[in-house]
């Protein structure tokens, strides 16, 4: 039993775990002498190992990062913190400080009612503080061969065990052994057991590796070394620090740009604000004062109109010709002004809305709060249309008709021009059977003349006659009589015909590649305008004699409809957008134009001027590569080159109403 003296003041910064910096629980040492708790080394070696490859065989140690194998590599991973040995001196000083803290009492005393008598010995084996007579009494009965350390002379504050040596955690002997290979200390049964087949000069006394070390300059290469590393961990720690600070001050300097950058742009929100609201206000008012000012028409017109009712009923009652008369007279000013009035607002009719179009996210400079948008809707006329009738361009398209035009001799079917006679009948030119071919608007059929190429395009030249432009034959003149169809004249012309019309005794005829020319009936040619497409269908405005020319174009931006003046002058009417490949072309009485929109599958109804478009067919109303059409008064036809035969067979008849 060996008592020792006073042990100099105990470092308590190795009781601490380096992973949790925390007391260490479990202490278990590597090869390294390094220790660690052992369930943060096995935490530590689970995700080291993970983060790598599960074979792994090894780890670092997480202080000095030495390469370390467990003693038995075949065991799961999770256990291989088990396997290192305890760090038993470093339990044992653990165990001291924790009972050094506070003043030790005798336990045998406590037991027979004395509970403050100071205790002078502890029992490392049995953990258990004696006074001096209990330890004569009791524990050296039974115990006398266990160390048993005298407390007495340890300051509570200072206290640690006296030297002793270590016990194998597994095998309960006294660790006295160090195998120098392995870089293990152990019990002799450690020895045999797992380090039999080590040479006999790697493994020793730990006393005598002890001496071994003295007598070398390892212990004082490792000092100078330990000098070295702590040297550079300083020059580390400093340059962190210096980076922290670095952090700091750039943290500092980014809070104030942030907050710089947070004003100006609440700066320039609040004057992108204030434009916003200002341009509101201003389309407010003007929007407003236009309502205003119809409704104070309106109103006017209205109380004015009750006023000349109420004074034409007085007239008559009191039968006062010269008031009748007047009364009567200012009636019919009033009715024309008030259908005048009518006409003008009711096209377009719109319902005005203002709207935030609110932007995109991250959007930038002027429209980073978006922007007013005036919105105008269609809307309908709160007025009955049978005090104003509705024009043409007001009307919606219905359908009343619609009749397949093959005959029995025929095996496809290509409808390229149409013919709306006044007398209701049709003449349709049916370019895959080179016929032409005449129906009443019915659909009875009355004749056909054959033609000796393709025929396309159709014009009417009065009400009894109509030409066709056959392909590389010229122009042929049909006369339409007694529900007949008969050849009148030919008017040869050597160029490939694709579009026809007639003005003022003269044909206008349009070439495949987009040449138009006049036409005389001799047979002589005057280019009217050369276009960068072809012209498939040539139409006739009566008002103004422009000739109407839809092209083949397909590309926004193109040209789909234009005019030619008597004197040669292009005006474009529309682009293509709405239409494209514009086909079939027509005018109505009004002088709204009718195009087919070949690629575009519909049928749209265009202003004189271009500048209202509306889509009448769309192909949602069966419209497929709409291909002609012709208006007669309120009723208009349309083919289709749609790509089943039974969809090319039929034209349709719809009506405006």
């Amino acid at each position: 039993m060996a008592e020792g003296g006073r042990p100099p003041e105990l470092d308590l910064h190795l009781l601490e775990c380096p992973i949790c910096l925390e007391r260490l629980q479990q202490p278990k040492s590597l090869p390294c002498l390094h220790s660690f708790c052992q369930e943060c080394l096995g935490t530590y070696i689970d995700k080291e190992v993970s983060e790598k490859r599960v074979s792994d065989t090894s780890f670092p140690c997480p202080i000095c990062r030495r390469t370390t194998s467990p003693v038995n590599q075949a065991e799961p991973k999770e256990k291989w913190a088990e396997q290192f040995p305890t760090n038993v001196v470093i339990q044992d000083l653990i165990q001291l400080k924790e009972r050094s803290s506070e003043l030790p009492y005798c336990k045998p005393c406590q037991t027979k009612g004395t509970l403050t008598n100071p205790a002078k010995f502890w029992c490392k084996m049995m953990n258990i503080h004696f006074c001096e007579n209990c330890k004569k009494q009791h524990h050296d009965i039974l115990h006398n061969d266990c160390d048993i350390l005298d407390i007495s002379e340890y300051d509570i504050s200072r206290s640690k065990p006296e030297e002793s040596v270590p016990k194998c955690d597994q095998h309960e002997e006294k660790i006295l052994w160090y195998c120098e290979k392995h870089q293990r200390l152990g019990c002799h049964v450690c020895m045999i057991k797992y380090h039999r087949q080590c040479e006999q000069e790697v493994v020793m006394t730990a006393k005598d590796y002890l001496e071994r070390l003295k007598s070398g300059t390892r212990l004082r290469d490792m000092e100078e070394m330990l000098k070295k590393g702590a040297e550079a961990m300083k020059s580390l720690v400093k340059d962190f620090d210096e980076q922290i600070q670095t952090l700091v001050q750039n943290q500092e300097v980014v809070l104030k740009s942030i907050t710089d950058l947070r004003q100006r742009i609440e700066k320039e929100l609040d004057e992108r604000q204030k434009a916003v609201t200002d341009e509101l206000v201003t389309k407010y008012k003007e929007e407003k004062e236009n309502i205003d000012m119809s409704l104070r028409q309106c109103d006017r017109l209205m109380k004015g109109m009750l006023n000349t009712m109420k004074s034409s009923v007085k007239a008559v009652e009191e039968n006062n010709p010269m008031e009748v008369i007047m009364m009567y007279q200012r009636g019919q000013a009033e009715i024309e002004s008030c259908q005048d009035l009518i006409k003008d607002m009711r096209e377009p009719y719109t319902s005005v809305s203002i709207q935030h179009h609110v932007p995109k996210p991250g959007t930038q400079g002027d429209h980073m709060l978006g922007n007013i948008v005036i919105e105008k809707q269609g809307r309908r006329f709160p007025v009955d249309s049978g005090f104003v009738p509705l024009t043409l361009s007001e009307r919606q398209a219905k359908e009343i008709r619609k009749f397949n035009v093959r005959i029995p001799a025929d095996q496809d079917i290509k409808i390229r021009g149409i013919v709306y006679l006044p007398d209701n009948n049709l003449v349709v030119s049916d370019s895959t059977n080179k016929r032409l071919k005449l129906f009443t608007d019915e659909g009875q059929y009355l004749d056909q003349l054959t033609v000796p190429e393709n025929p396309c395009d159709m014009c009417l030249v009065n009400n009894t006659t109509v030409a066709v432009a056959v392909c590389g034959k010229g122009v042929h003149v049909v006369k339409v009589e007694d529900k007949k169809l008969s050849l009148s004249s030919v008017i040869n012309i050597d160029k490939d015909l694709r579009g026809i019309t007639h003005t003022d005794g003269r044909f206008v005829v349009s070439e495949y590649g987009g040449g138009v020319y006049s036409l005389t009936q001799d047979g002589a040619t005057d280019m009217l305008h050369k276009y960068d497409n072809t012209c498939w269908n040539l139409g006739h405005d009566t008002e103004t004699g422009d000739i109407l020319v839809s092209t083949c174009n397909h590309k926004d931006g193109q040209v789909a409809v234009s005019r030619l003046s008597p004197d040669k002058r292009r005006t474009d009417v529309m682009k293509v957008g709405v239409v494209r490949v514009s086909t079939g072309i027509d005018v109505d009485r009004e002088g709204n134009i009718y195009v087919c929109g070949c690629f575009s599958h519909n049928v749209v109804q265009i202003s004189g001027d271009g500048t209202r478009v509306r889509e009448l067919l769309t192909s949602t109303d069966g419209m497929r590569r709409p291909r002609a059409t012709a208006v007669n008064g309120e009723k208009f036809v349309v083919s289709n080159l749609s790509d089943t035969v039974d969809d090319r067979s039929y034209i349709r008849i719809f009506q405006l109403c």
